[in-house]
């Protein structure tokens, strides 16, 4: 109750606002005013916008508009849906809101509105801005290039640098302001900038101007940046570091002027104070670095350099250098050091041996000492003053200190051979000596060489030792070995020895080396000599080497030459002892040179050169000669090969001269032609004709392209055949080669007659050609559609084949019974799939009405109704209407006609009454004519009535509660037509009345099982009811639901063997039913691989055994709905298996069914008759069905037991038709859609189902509750993978057409719904 309460105030409340709103509307008058004009709206993209309109007495219609572009009147905005005008518009109110922002949306808007009528001056129009904003991306700083930048480092002798703070993709753009430690920066520089994008988007730029100085080092600088799509500031920051350089460095630890002594330790301080960054430290003694490690503080640079001190120190300058990046130049300090040291050597100067009577001089010197030293002599332990020269001394300036000097002289006499002189120097502590032994020199022997004679021939790379001997002398004398003029040492392999007995005092020097054949007739020395031998005492041996040529090579003139020109081929070995002799050689075939001569040659041996001349041919282009060079002494050789190179026209190798290729694939034929030069240019021609590459395109693809020698052509045609030449050239010339490309492709029909008009007993010819590649034999079939038609009949049938793609079928005695029809000429060529066409035969004969031609018709006036005349008749049946005996004028506006040809031999004629009137109802006679003769038929026409009751009522499907029924359509009286259905209990009185049913079918659920039930139905318009059907349809539903598995009681019962057992045997069975399955498919494979289709099982037997799902049960009847008598298809095919139909035998003839004479069925004469004939039987009586009168279908097994043999055949289709849908989806190329042979065993028609209360029915489930339209009626369609299409004359033995009268002959049930 609250509720309602609620809901009436607020309608109350609303009316009091619309009614406020009208008095308003009236106060103000009539003129059209904003109350709230649009105002300028920011919004952040994504979120929702409204923009505000409101109108006072709105009279024009009124629409957004977005920069200049209407957005339309609807409030729901047609192509935007992000945009809706709400509000109430009984208030006046038109906001425009948009969701989901976008850039787009940034735009003006206006709210216009269109004048009133009569007021053109009374437009309205106002103008907002919606602002869409984008907050910005995360600011960077950039400097100098580099984004992101966290640390700026600038020297403080800069003047200024500039650093940027970009803020991007925002709108409007951020607001930019720059800190210094936190407090906003001011006197600085500043500049800002706004960068617009072209999606409407903004980046701002600010560069901010910075003026180095010391204090601002390690400054933090920060970049802030606002927006009013944000809540607070975004940054972004960076630390400023200003270089700047340090103090000068102060020394400590050592006092200028104080003595040292060498040993001490001194430990020297340098430190530098300030600069950015820290200073550089570094120690110099003498201008040479000693040290460079320091350690860096926050505000100054230590270096400590600890040494100990040497003789070197004194005097030595120490220096102290600082700097660091910024620094101009080094800022140093310095000391000097002294230090105090004695000698710590002496040495004597002068010679060791000299001759007899000669005077030498001998000089000693100190080390350096701080201060000077003094020298003493004595010889042989005693002291000489006599001969001792006035000392001197030098300042060391290097290791600082001083060096003393002091000379003696000597004259050496017959006994001083072994004198020994001694040298001592002193200063304070520090007293090292130093001595000299002289003595007396005289020469050696001449030298020896053992080893090797000269004149003695060895090979090279043989290990040669030679000792060389000199005896005697003071000193001993030194041996060396010399090769020509260069002196051998311990890497030539000299090794050397000396023996200072009395008795055999010598020196010796062996030579051991690897002969090499630089060493053939070269010198080789020993020499001996000492001090006293003015010129070396020496012996020569000179040597003999074998060696083999090192290299071969060979030259051609000309370099590259011509074919079938000459060419001369020069070998010239290297150096050889002995000459080599040289052999050619060319794919292991020995050659004869022209000449041969030999040059002397390197190392004293001897060139061997020979001269070979050839005449090349194209085929020695890139062949190899080979020449060797021999030495026969040493057994050895070298061998080189030279490639020749020489110039050819073009020349084709392993051409093929013909390719196959099938229709519609692509080639690629490569006819790369060989020449040197390198072929230049290719030119291809077909037949004759220079081919154009790159030109028309197939598919969308050049079709015809060539790179070099390659031709490739895509989407091969038959017109690409022929005989192709392809050319190429060279600067040498031009060679060509021809070859065919051989297109296959798959038959094609060219040409067949067209239909046949013969008269009855004459002769028809049919010829048909075809194009094909291969043409293999009997490459053109004929068959037939036409019932019964032996196409073996020798008497009936001619064929004649030429084996040329030429086929010719004579018809001998036509007849129109047996012979009108379609006959279709099929060629196939095991390349693709069949071609077929097909012509018909037509007999002459006289009109005749067809037994379904409409008897009413019915209209209301003022529209246009449509009279049918359906007629057979050959040649064409031409039609003539009669309105009562007068010819109906159809030059007259007031008629039109239309002749279609429905089938062959069958023609429909249409009148078309435009503007019906009551004068125009009446009888119409339609004249059928041609010229074997004419007939009539009549149709009444009236006005509009009541409908005919429904006919053909049968019974589709029934279980234990629910029954299906379905019925004809009678007669509508010219108009839409309704359905009562009613059912009772037989016996009982009182009906249940569905009513108000479109479709003609209906199931009715909610029933009794075991109960007998009588239903009928009646049809009604606009005009009234037909009345109930005369012939009630009795059904007894089944006693109860199908049977299902019952389910498992006391599962812990069952053992588990037995569970396991039949899983066991369950697997054995799927393992077994899989290996025949795979054993059938691979025998139907091997068979259709040699092209035996004899035993192949054609998809077009199962499936034109029951129809495909694009032909109704019934033809097409009359669409108009002022026709009264149209006829239209009743139920389609149904789904269930188990099913029973009230419906007589159907046996089809010319006559009586438009279909029989078209399309094959399958199988032979015999098996057909079995498919299409039944016995007519009358089985209806007062009480319902007699079962002992329901039709039998014929069998080949047990007629008394038709279920069972029925179903056998049903189990061999079925695993025949599984096998041919595995083995056609496997194949590529689809089979023709043809009939079998009469190999394949058809099955049979189903046998009847009974349908009786009287008898034993098994469970059938019911179709679903519901009505069904015929087109929604399940039916059966071909297996999955299948291609079958039927054409419109392919044979549907449930098709037949009924228009206003009922049926005798029908489909018996049984042949409907059942699946192969």
């Amino acid at each position: 109750m609250k509720r309602t309460l609620e809901e009436v105030t607020f309608l109350l409340s609303q009316s009091l606002a619309l009614f406020c709103f009208l008095n308003l509307r009236l106060v103000i008058g009539q003129q059209q005013t904003f109350r709230v004009r649009p105002n300028d709206t920011e919004v952040l993209k994504g979120q929702t916008a409204i923009l505000h309109c409101q109108i006072d007495n709105k009279q024009g219609q009124l629409q957004w508009v977005k920069n200049g572009f209407g957005l339309g009147f609807d409030r729901a905005i047609k192509g935007e849906s992000r945009y809706t005008v709400i509000g109430n518009e009984a208030l006046g109110e038109n906001n425009l809101r948009v969701i989901n922002t976008q850039l787009d949306d940034d735009a003006e808007f206006q709210c216009q509105v269109s004048p009133a009528i009569g007021d053109p001056h009374s437009a309205l129009q106002a103008a907002a801005y919606l602002s869409i904003l984008v907050p910005p991306q995360s600011p960077r700083i950039e400097f100098r290039g580099s984004s992101n930048t966290s640390l700026v480092e600038v020297a403080v002798s800069q003047s200024e640098i500039n650093v940027t703070c970009i803020i991007p993709h925002g709108k409007p753009a951020a607001h930019i302001k720059w800190l210094r430690g936190g407090q906003q920066l001011t006197e600085e520089s500043i500049q800002n900038f706004v960068d617009k994008t072209s999606d409407k988007l903004e980046t701002a730029r600010s560069i901010l101007t910075i003026r180095p100085r010391k204090e601002f080092n390690q400054k933090i600088y920060t970049c802030q940046g606002t927006h009013s799509a944000i809540d607070s500031p975004i940054t972004t920051s960076m630390k400023l570091s200003v270089k700047y350089a340090p103090e000068t460095p102060d020394i400590s630890g050592y006092k200028s002027g104080k003595a040292i002594k060498t040993g001490e330790r001194l430990t020297l301080t340098c430190r530098s104070k300030g600069g950015n960054p820290t200073a550089y430290v570094e120690w110099f003694k003498n201008g040479d670095r000693v040290d460079s490690s320091h350690t860096r503080r926050e505000t100054e640079t230590v270096n400590v350099y600890s040494f100990r001190v040497d003789s070197s120190d004194n005097n030595a300058i120490y220096r102290c250098d600082a700097w660091n990046d910024v620094s101009e130049k080094r800022l140093t300090a310095a000391i000097k050091l002294t230090v105090h040291f004695g000698p710590m050597s002496v040495q004597i100067l002068g010679p060791s041996h000299a001759k007899a009577g000669e005077t030498i001089v001998l000089h000693c010197r100190t080390s350096n000492s701080n201060p000077r030293a003094t020298i003493s002599w004595t010889k042989d332990g005693k002291p000489l003053t006599d001969v001792i020269a006035s000392p001197t001394y030098e300042a060391d300036t290097r290791l600082g200190g001083w060096i003393t000097l002091s000379n003696i002289t000597v004259r050496l006499v017959g006994n001083d051979s072994e004198t020994t002189y001694e040298c001592k120097g002193e200063n304070g502590k520090q007293r090292p000596t130093a001595s000299k032994t002289l003595s007396v020199l005289y020469a050696p022997e001449k030298p020896v060489i053992t080893g090797y004679a000269t004149g003695t021939q060895i090979h090279t790379n043989t290990i040669l030792t030679m000792r060389c001997t000199a005896h005697g002398g003071n000193p001993l004398a030194e041996v060396t070995w010399w090769k020509g003029s260069r002196q051998l040492t311990e890497r030539d392999g000299i090794k050397c020895q000396t023996n200072t007995q009395i008795a055999k005092k010598y020196s010796q020097c062996q030579l051991e080396r690897i002969t090499k054949q630089g060493d053939n007739a070269v010198d080789f020395v020993c020499k001996a000599n000492n001090t006293a031998t003015p010129v070396p005492l020496q012996t020569v041996v000179t040597l003999s080497i074998q060696f083999p040529p090192k290299n071969v090579q060979i030259k051609s003139s000309p370099v590259v030459g011509k074919a079938g020109q000459k060419m001369t081929l020069t070998c010239t070995s290297a150096s050889s002892n002995p000459a080599a002799e040289i052999t050619w050689t060319r794919d292991d075939k020995p050659l004869t040179g022209r000449e041969t001569r030999t040059v002397i040659g390197e190392n004293s041996g001897l060139k061997t050169v020979s001269i070979l001349d050839i005449y090349p041919s194209a085929a020695d282009d890139k062949a190899t000669y080979y020449c060797t060079a021999k030495n026969t002494a040493m057994n050895q050789a070298e061998t080189i090969g030279h490639v020749i190179s020489v110039k050819y026209k073009p020349v084709f190798v392993k051409v093929d001269s013909r390719k196959s290729v099938l229709e519609g694939d692509s080639v690629v034929i490569n006819m790369t032609g060989q020449g040197n030069p390198k072929v230049s240019k290719y030119e291809w021609f077909r037949n004759g004709a220079k081919l154009v590459l790159g030109g028309p395109k197939r598919n969308k693809v050049v079709y015809f392209t060539a790179v070099g020698g390659v031709l490739n052509v895509t989407n091969v045609t038959r017109n690409d055949r022929g005989i192709y030449t392809v050319q190429a050239k060279n600067a040498e010339g031009a060679s060509n080669t021809t070859f065919v490309i051989d297109v296959q492709y798959a038959a094609t029909i060219t040409h067949i007659s067209p239909n046949q008009l013969v008269n009855p007993g004459g002769r028809a010819i049919f010829e048909c050609r075809t194009d094909a590649n291969p043409m293999v034999n009997n490459v053109i079939q004929w068959s037939t559609s036409i019932v019964g038609f032996n196409m073996n009949n020798a008497k009936k049938v001619k064929i004649t084949n030429n084996n040329q793609g030429t086929s010719t079928l004579t018809v001998y005695i036509a007849n129109r019974s047996t012979d009108m029809g379609y006959f279709t000429c099929k060629t196939q060529n095991k390349i693709g799939g069949p071609s077929t066409k097909r012509t018909a035969l037509l007999v002459k004969f006289k009109p005749e009405a067809d037994k379904n031609q409409l008897t009413k018709a019915a209209s209301a006036e003022r529209v246009t109704a449509k009279l049918s005349c359906l007629a057979t008749g050959a040649p064409k049946v031409q039609f003539t209407w009669l309105k009562g005996k007068t010819a109906v004028n159809v030059t007259l506006s007031k008629y039109t006609t239309e002749v279609k040809e429905l089938d062959l031999a069958k023609y429909e004629s249409i009148l078309h009454i435009h503007n019906v009137s009551k004068s125009d109802y009446d009888t119409y006679t339609c004249k059928m004519s041609n010229s074997e003769g004419q007939m009539p038929s009549v149709i009444d026409f009236d006005g509009q009535s009541k409908p005919d009751s429904p006919s053909n009522v049968k019974l589709v499907n029934f279980t234990h509660n629910a029954v299906t029924l379905s019925w004809q359509k009678g007669f509508d009286g010219g108009l839409p037509v309704t359905y009562n259905v009613r059912y009772t209990v037989v016996g009982d009185n009182s009906y249940t009345i569905v009513g108000s049913i479109k479709k003609s079918v209906f199931t009715f659920t909610g029933l009794s099982p075991g109960v007998n039930y009588e239903l009928t139905v009646m049809a009604k318009n606009k005009q009234g009811e037909s009345g109930y059907n005369s012939k009630p349809v009795f059904v007894t539903t089944k006693d109860g639901p199908p049977p299902f598995v019952d389910e498992v009681k006391g599962g812990d019962e069952a053992p588990l063997i037995i569970i396991l057992s039949v899983c066991i045997v369950g697997l054995i069975l799927l393992a077994c039913n899989a290996l025949l399955i795979v054993f059938f498919v691979r025998r139907r494979r091997r068979k259709l691989e040699k092209g035996d289709g004899s035993e192949t099982l054609s998809r077009t037997n199962t499936l034109e055994m029951y129809p495909s799902s694009d032909r109704p049960l019934y033809p097409g009847g009359h669409k108009d709905t002022e026709s009264c008598s149209t006829y239209d298809k009743s139920m389609d095919d149904y789904t269930d298996s188990y099913r029973s139909f009230d419906t007589d035998p159907y046996q089809p003839t010319a006559n009586t069914d438009p279909y029989a004479s078209r399309g094959p069925i399958y199988g032979t004469p015999a098996t057909v008759d079995a498919q299409r004939s039944f016995p007519v039987q009358s089985y209806y009586d007062s009480s319902g069905y007699k079962a002992n009168s329901l039709p039998r279908s014929r069998f080949e097994g047990d007629a008394s037991n038709p279920d069972d043999n029925y179903a056998d055949q049903l189990r061999k289709n079925t695993l025949q038709k599984s096998l041919t849908g595995l083995n056609e989806r496997g194949n590529e190329r689809s089979r023709p859609n043809s009939p079998s042979r009469s190999t394949a065993r058809t099955p049979p028609p189903p046998p009847t189902r009974y349908v009786s209360r009287d008898m034993d029915q098994k469970p059938i489930p019911p179709l679903p509750a519901r009505n069904y339209e015929s087109q929604e009626m399940p039916r059966y369609t071909p297996q999955p993978g299948t291609e079958y299409r039927p054409s419109r004359t392919d044979y549907n033995p449930n098709l037949h057409t009924n228009y206003s009268k009922p049926q005798t002959n029908n489909i018996p049930s049984e042949m409907r719904g059942h699946l192969v």
